[in-house]
């Protein structure tokens, strides 16, 4: 680890632990005002009767992880998978690790992955050498420094 990767993790949980901490007071002055506003009742008014049980077993009753059933289980793991994909694209992004120079153009290895710069050397030798016959064909003598 170098030192700007230690001072973006730095500071990335900084940011968090500042909106976590932002979230927590909004969320907490929220229950505070529901609360004082759910005890007053204004002058004259009829107070409402309290609410039954209900019509039995299982009615307001949500099965499954946080009342999605399977899909439940699903929302979690990718949202796990979205802080996995921030901290890499933060820590210096999507290249590839220890597994070497991969596929490429002309197949798997370190050959492979070349193979356009050496059709492209190849392809500037042969526009050389015809430009040298060109060039000797006009009657022009060909530069002795090239090669």
């Amino acid at each position: 680890m170098n030192g700007r990767m230690i001072v973006n993790i730095a500071l990335g949980a900084i940011v968090v632990a500042l909106l976590v901490g932002i979230g927590i007071g909004v969320y907490n002055a929220g229950i505070s005002q529901g609360i004082l506003e759910a005890g007053r009742v204004p002058a004259g008014a009829e107070v409402p009767a309290g609410f039954g049980y209900g019509y039995g077993y299982g009615w307001g009753h949500h099965p499954g992880v946080f009342g999605f059933g399977i899909f439940g289980l699903i929302f979690p793991i990718l949202f796990i998978l979205l802080l996995i994909g921030l901290f890499r694209a933060a820590s210096g992004g999507w290249r590839r690790g220890w597994s070497g120079p991969g596929w490429g153009p002309g197949g798997p290895g370190r050959h492979g992955h070349d193979g356009w710069r050496e059709e492209r050397e190849r392809q500037i030798a042969d526009l050389h050498k015809r430009l040298h016959d060109e060039e000797a064909g006009r009657g022009r003598p060909a530069d002795p420094g090239a090669g």
